[in-house]
């Protein structure tokens, strides 16, 4: 999710309300939206969840009235002259049901599923059945699916479900009352600083500053405090109809972890890394040159003007639940087909279709992008986090600053030349995708709203892919030892033999066996492709 002002403008465009951490007068009540745990034996049974919104699209006020404690940008002197008198005066306002689907837009539906409609739309956390704490996944060995629906999203929109290792309690604790309950604790790679982070209210040197933006004109942006949140980030899904890319963001600290200054922040306008990466490694097939991939209408591979599938599966060296992470590897499923993430098109000597350390460096040096993923860790970083488990992230939004060009775009900046490798990320015309754009798609095309549904995670090839159309792609764990991409069926019972002689050998493990001579093309080999 590479723009930090995106989520700040945002969220203060919408409401004028947000940071302290008092409970106010109104009970929160959480959407429901249970997801399904998966194992290979037993399949998919439900388990019980719900969403919160983030507390920065809350009503903030002080809490013995109806002041906002900050409005246009500007702190209440009289709440807030100092953090500690701002978290003692202002309360946080809990978003009834109706609130959650009527005024601000994230409405339940069916399949388990949420729709947030633009531009009302919070960005949303899963939390546990109680509410009081978000759900924490460890996808380590695991994979991750979930459907969508992204039909109305034009150029310039980003529908998003992502992950990010914020604390489980929302930084209940100290002046923080309010925590994971009311969305509080949000923390991501680009280390936004947010108007609360831990049990303060992030008023020392709150001011403006100059960002440059795409056309390189240097542009006042916030206010904002000096604090920003940092932690590792994993995007499993930024899309529109006309693009789409995932993307790993680690970060050089475990946790969450509040930053100070350019070297602990990082500074893109000044190519300071900081403690995250913040343009991270992704993947995204139209940049790899293989155009025809994702788009609306019945010519592209994936048809966005129709409802999808996307499973993310992680890949461990030695193929168990502690073991480093060695890849990430994403497909989807449409009209009961499995299609995978298309080989690479324009990165030399490279067709790999997962993202890993070795991929990586190539679009690095191919694309002339920045290093940062390398130097915080790479894969192996990124895995540590989802190792110690993520919070489930979803949400709708769009970018007047940057114009979502980064996802979508022939370019990016004025002066990038589309013709050079890896410079278009989609089709979309560089000067699309303002505030002003957004406000005239929806007044001629209607509504602008995702829909994601039917989550479920479980153990490799356990989410129920292998009811489809089979997927004729398998590997071997762990790394280095074979890799295996023939046909399943007669052929690959000779795979299996080969297989059971080299594990008599001591050169690999087996894991998860189980298959049946008539059913071998939609059983698990190993680790589906």
């Amino acid at each position: 999710m590479p723009s930090t002002w995106a989520s700040i403008v945002a969220a203060a465009a919408l409401l004028d309300v947000v940071t302290a951490q008092q409970r106010g007068a109104s009970a929160e009540e959480q959407p429901s939206m249970p997801i399904q745990e998966c194992t290979l034996e037993k399949g998919c049974q439900p388990e019980p969840a719900n969403v919160v919104m983030d507390m920065n699209w809350r009503w903030l006020h002080n809490k013995d009235g109806s002041n906002n404690c900050q409005l246009d940008g500007k702190w209440d002197p009289s709440l807030c002259s100092n953090d500690e008198q701002c978290m003692r005066n202002c309360a946080l306002e809990g978003v009834n049901a109706q609130g959650y689907s009527q005024a601000y837009k994230a409405e339940t539906v069916a399949n388990n599923g949420l729709k947030l409609t633009f531009p009302k739309a919070p960005r949303v956390y899963m939390t546990e059945s109680s509410g009081d704490r978000y759900k924490m996944f460890k996808l380590l060995n695991r994979e991750f699916a979930f459907d969508v629906d992204v039909s109305t999203l034009p150029c310039g929109m980003n529908a998003a479900l992502y992950f990010v290792e914020m604390p489980a309690d929302g930084d209940m604790g100290g002046a923080n009352t309010v925590g994971a309950k009311y969305g509080a604790g949000y923390c991501d790679a680009q280390c936004p600083h947010m108007r609360v982070i831990g049990d303060k209210a992030n008023l020392n040197n709150w001011k403006t500053h100059l960002a440059k933006n795409p056309d390189g004109k240097w542009i006042e942006v916030g206010p904002e405090g000096e604090l920003g949140n940092c932690c590792a980030e994993m995007d499993l899904f930024e899309a529109n109809t006309q693009a789409a890319q995932f993307t790993a963001h680690p970060c050089l600290k475990p946790g969450r972890a509040h930053c100070v200054g350019d070297e602990q922040c990082g500074n893109k306008d000044k190519n300071i890394t900081g403690w995250c990466d913040k343009d991270g490694c992704g993947m995204n097939a139209y940049r790899s040159g293989v155009k025809d991939f994702w788009g609306n209408g019945p010519n592209f591979t994936v048809d966005t003007s129709r409802p999808l599938t996307v499973i993310t599966q992680f890949i461990t060296t030695d193929g168990t639940d502690t073991g480093d992470l060695r890849e990430i590897r994403q497909k989807y499923v449409q009209d009961g087909k499995v299609i995978h993430f298309p080989e690479t098109a324009n990165l030399p000597n490279n067709s790999d279709m997962s993202l890993n350390d070795d991929l990586c460096q190539v679009q690095a040096d191919t694309y002339k992008d920045s290093d940062g993923f390398r130097k915080l860790g790479g894969i192996q970083a990124m895995g540590a986090a989802l190792g110690r488990g993520m919070v489930l992230t979803m949400s709708i939004w769009d970018d007047n600053f940057g114009r979502m060009l980064w996802l979508d775009a022939e370019k990016d900046k004025i002066d990038a030349n589309p013709h050079d490798l890896g410079v278009s990320r989609g089709p979309c015309k560089f000067y699309y995708g303002a505030d002003k754009d957004m406000k005239d798609y929806l007044q001629t095309d209607g509504d602008v709203q995702v829909t994601f549904s039917n989550v479920r995670v479980g153990e490799i090839g356990s989410t129920g892919v292998s009811k489809a159309t089979p997927e004729r792609k398998f590997d071997i764990l762990p790394s280095g030892v074979a890799t295996g991409r023939e046909p399943a069926g007669p052929r690959a019972w000779c795979v299996v033999a080969a297989l059971g002689a080299m594990a008599t050998a001591g050169l690999m493990v087996l894991r998860h066996w189980s298959m049946a001579a008539e059913d071998a093309e939609t059983r698990e080999l190993l680790v589906v492709a």
